[in-house]
């Protein structure tokens, strides 16, 4: 897959340049390109891509996670693809993984449990009173 794929979902893209580093976090709507380095959080729904020259520590949180440069944190994705010169650290989340050769995962990947909400659950207890009516009847028929 190239760096530019056809599966990109975003008109725009930000990108933290070779040679810059941001302390701090990034939220955005459109895809995030890291060249640099980046201390903190990376929020988006659409992409974020980490070049071979990229570089972050802490949370990434996107659609689509493409790994070709050095992530340590965690990182939730619906899909996260670990590329020939990517390595990543930590504890991963995502429905789909994928690791290119040369690519390297160090820690876990957990598996995304779909959560369901329940509504009108009954709890069921023990009733004493069913219990004790159960044993008199017993004792009156023996």
């Amino acid at each position: 897959m190239g760096l530019f794929s056809s599966r990109s979902t975003s008109a725009s893209l930000s990108i933290v340049a070779k040679g810059c580093r941001i302390i701090g976090n990034l939220e955005s709507e459109q895809s995030i390109q890291i060249d640099g380095y980046v201390q903190g959080n990376i929020a988006t729904e659409a992409e974020v891509i980490v070049t071979p020259t990229g570089r972050v520590q802490g949370d990434i949180k996107a659609g689509l996670v493409l790994i070709n440069g050095l992530v340590e944190g965690t990182c939730q994705g619906g899909e996260v693809n670990i590329q020939a010169k990517g390595k990543f650290k930590g504890t991963m989340q995502t429905q789909h993984l994928t690791i290119d050769k040369g690519g390297l995962l160090i820690g876990e990947n957990l598996e995304v449990v779909e959560v369901v909400e329940v509504e009108n659950v009954t709890k069921i207890s023990p009733n004493r009173d069913l219990d004790k009516e159960a044993s008199e009847d017993s004792s009156k028929s023996a």
